[in-house]
């Protein structure tokens, strides 16, 4: 499963029921925090360029992309 599926997958989680952020690894929820502008949910993780740096390009790459075109499965995949 690519990055970007995988983020979606779990923007869906968390959308559904923010309670599910709690399950999510640190990366998964750093890159979903990040997509929706939600920096209070990686404050523990310091800065927002700290909590950037934990991720890999691959995934903070792909973390920008849903951003910029959408959360949805079928958007610019």
């Amino acid at each position: 499963m690519s990055a970007e599926a995988q983020i979606r997958t779990k923007l869906q989680m968390v959308l559904a029921n923010e309670a599910n952020f709690g399950v999510l690894s640190t990366g998964e929820r750093i890159a979903v925090a990040m997509v929706l502008n939600r920096f209070d949910l990686v404050s523990k993780y310091g800065s927002i360029l700290e909590a950037i740096d934990r991720l890999n390009q691959e995934w903070t790459q792909a973390a920008l992309r849903i951003q910029r075109y959408g959360f949805e499965e079928n958007t610019h995949s």
